[in-house]
């Protein structure tokens, strides 16, 4: 986890990079008799984008009712050589904890190939459609379940190919999750990623997980040590036809001995306007399931979101999202539906 100070720290020196190579950009003065060369130098890339949010539960007869910061990111990426490019992404976010600074992604792309890429560092594990699609695009402010369910970001090498409409990621990863930077164990986590797109608005994909889990017990000063095994499959669906979107996820899992299922539906369409602030309206809908152990009965959770974003400043993807997740238990219904209102700026 990354303190404040890390992050004036990091970003003093992204600034400092940058000016030092846009002072470059002219290139040497050549002396006389000196042989000419034509020098090109990448400025890093900066980036990031913030959504700050009003969000209400309806408990009863009560509306609870707060404002906060639901993801803040700042980041730079550039290219090195011809082979080579970097990334490194920060993130300002209210959850688990109130405003924590923490490193989100660190990574080396090489790539000796047009058809191959590798990948090093601290980035997403290639499982998940909708995970994999940065929070800026996605139709609502949540994710679903399933975008949960899988695995988060991990440190580990993972190789890229795409060839005509076939796509394959294989990776290797620690299996500890983000920010823990020692891995103490010879396990890791397996991982791998097939996507076609016969046609441009077709996606069609799957990928399976397989690792290692490490339990530590302490009962009566006695340390027992268990390993039990964890899965995770998927199959998605996209079809982007026009300004449509439609979209379904599945994903399965075995924890030990527990059988987990997720799932979700949703559609959006955008509505382009002749207006240059607000360049489209786009209504969208979502169904999801989520069933933490499928061998017992009575503790599946489903949510219904239906909302409307709002588009403007094409170039920034500024939006405003609105929208309503009716939630509701299989058992124990518990008044806990939502309403959030979110803004957001990218830059």
């Amino acid at each position: 986890m990354v303190r404040i100070r890390y992050l004036a720290v990091v970003m003093g020196i992204l600034v400092t990079v940058s000016l030092s190579m846009a002072q470059a950009r002219g290139g040497k003065r050549l002396e006389k008799g000196e042989e000419g060369h034509q020098y090109k130098h990448q400025l890093v890339s900066i980036s990031g984008y913030v959504q700050p949010r009003w969000e209400a539960t309806l408990a009863g007869d009560s509306l609870l009712n707060t404002f906060g910061i639901r993801r803040a990111y700042f980041g730079g990426s550039g290219d090195v050589g011809k082979c080579f490019s970097y990334r490194v992404l920060l993130t300002l976010t209210e959850r688990p904890a109130p405003f924590i600074v923490a490193l989100y992604d660190a990574y080396v792309d090489v790539k000796p190939s047009k058809l191959l890429s590798i990948r090093v560092g601290q980035f997403q594990t290639p499982i998940g459609m909708e995970k994999l699609v940065s929070s800026s695009k996605i139709l609502f402010p949540e994710r679903s379940y399933a975008s949960g369910f899988a695995i988060d970001r991990d440190l580990g090498m993972m190789l890229a190919s795409k060839v005509k409409f076939i796509g394959a990621q294989v990776g290797v990863f620690n299996g500890v999750g983000r920010n823990i930077r020692k891995d103490d164990n010879e396990a890791k986590d397996i991982v791998g990623r097939l996507t076609l797109k016969p046609i441009e608005w077709v996606h069609v994909g799957g990928a399976y997980l397989m690792g290692t889990r490490t339990s530590v017990d302490i009962v009566d000063t006695t340390l027992t040590v268990t390993d039990w095994p964890l899965s995770r499959w998927g199959a998605e669906l996209a079809l982007t036809p026009w300004n449509l979107r439609l979209a379904a996820e599945f994903m399965g899992g075995q924890d030990d001995t527990l059988s987990l299922m997720t799932y979700y539906a949703e559609a959006g369409w955008m509505f382009k306007l002749p207006c240059k602030w607000m360049y489209g309206i786009q209504p969208a809908a979502r169904y999801e399931g989520f069933d933490p152990n499928t061998a017992s009965d009575g503790d599946a959770e489903s949510i219904i979101t239906a909302g409307v974003n709002l588009h403007f400043l094409p170039k920034h993807r500024a939006k405003l999202a609105l929208c309503y997740r009716m939630i509701t238990e299989e058992q124990g219904e518990v008044n806990n539906d939502q309403i959030i209102a979110q803004l957001q700026l990218k830059f």
